[in-house]
């Protein structure tokens, strides 16, 4: 186990800026995600880490030591690719095996520590399989095998379930957080996949055009996002134009359409300012009037009911703009039809301000 610290790392290619002016540390025994669209930087920043991109501006530090100028080999990461890179002319034992008959260990020391990454990844009597003759979720813990089995003391994974299909993802992203956290291993996670992100870390850093726009816990990058771009990659929120009314130490009025929404303060906001509510669907409830302090409740037509199996979203309109609101599924539930009018409610702390 190991921490990483990343200090100002920036990556041109040519003129193009790929990563940014990153600086973030890694805490030892950590899952931590690099999320966000493609070509935000974050596989770029992860194969800097592994030494396969040069650092040209900044510095990687491992357990306070400057690997920034170091082979691959020589910085004790194990690398997960994406396509898994199993040799498909070798069998199971063989591909994990591979890296430690390179290191010319003995051959009762392979069979140990082999046998064991076997276990730690439940491929126990999968040894005489080939690539052709296992599911990709198996691929995939063979790959995991291989690295886990030369005892790395960090673990970077690149977008390793993009190419599994639905159910096989969420089974294994629950599996490698499991394994992860019996092993205790410092891992580093890059996807692009929110729920990914937000089901396996301990901390996400979302990325956006090279740079880090937030860094936290999934539950403050949920609850909690510092801008749109943050607020709209991961979920869905309502993104509603607002100005300011009033403004007091406890929070804020703001006008909506014509519609008056109490909403949390938010430092350096102003009375008249343009701004964006942010408010997440699920927050929202549909029913009867919440007559009551601390909640706002309108009576809003409906322009479009969608039946989602667990879930029921509602679109209303909210002067020019929409609201969406997203009801648990029950066997009781009324299901109003598009062209009347229901009661939408939220708390006022449900809603962000948030910058653009």
């Amino acid at each position: 186990m190991a921490n990483v610290k990343l200090s100002e790392l920036s990556k041109y290619y040519g003129k193009n800026l790929a990563v940014d002016n990153i600086s973030v540390e890694i805490m030892e025994g950590e899952f931590f995600s690099l999320l966000g669209p493609s070509g935000c930087g974050k596989s770029t920043t992860l194969r800097m880490i592994a030494g396969f991109e040069e650092t040209e501006i900044g510095s990687i530090e491992i357990d306070g030591v400057d690997v920034s100028g170091l082979l691959p080999e020589q910085r004790e990461i194990g690398f997960v690719f994406q396509n898994y890179a199993i040799f498909p002319h070798m069998n199971v034992y063989d591909n994990i095996a591979f890296g430690l008959r390179l290191r010319k260990l003995s051959a009762n020391e392979i069979d140990s520590r082999v046998r064991a990454a076997l276990e730690q990844v439940g491929m126990t009597g999968f040894e005489n399989r080939y690539q052709k003759e296992m599911s990709g979720g198996q691929q995939q813990r063979v790959a995991l095998a291989r690295v886990l089995v030369t005892e790395p003391r960090i673990l970077l994974l690149d977008e390793p379930l993009s190419a599994l299909d639905k159910n096989l993802r969420e089974e294994m992203k629950f599996w490698i957080k499991d394994l992860q956290s019996s092993l205790g291993i410092t891992t580093i996670y890059v996807t692009h996949d929110q729920g990914e992100a937000l089901t396996m870390s301990d901390r996400i850093a979302v990325m956006n055009e090279g740079r880090i726009a937030q860094i936290g816990t999934p539950e403050e990058i949920y609850e909690h996002p510092t801008d749109r771009f943050v607020t709209e990659f991961i979920g869905e929120s309502n993104i509603l134009r607002a100005k300011v009314a009033a403004v007091s130490d406890t929070g804020c009025e703001l006008d909506i359409d014509g519609q008056t929404v109490s909403a949390p303060v938010r430092d350096g906001i102003l009375v008249s300012a343009d701004t964006i509510l942010a408010l997440r669907p699920e927050r929202v409830l549909v029913g009867e009037k919440a007559d009551k302090e601390g909640w706002n409740s309108f009576e809003l037509p409906i322009k479009k009911v969608t039946y989602q199996g667990p879930f029921v979203r509602f679109l209303f309109a909210l002067g020019t703009q929409e609201l969406i609101a997203e009801v648990a599924n029950r066997q009781d539930m009324e299901k109003p039809d598009p062209g009347t009018k229901a009661w939408v409610s939220w708390q006022s702390d449900s809603g962000r301000i948030i910058a653009e």
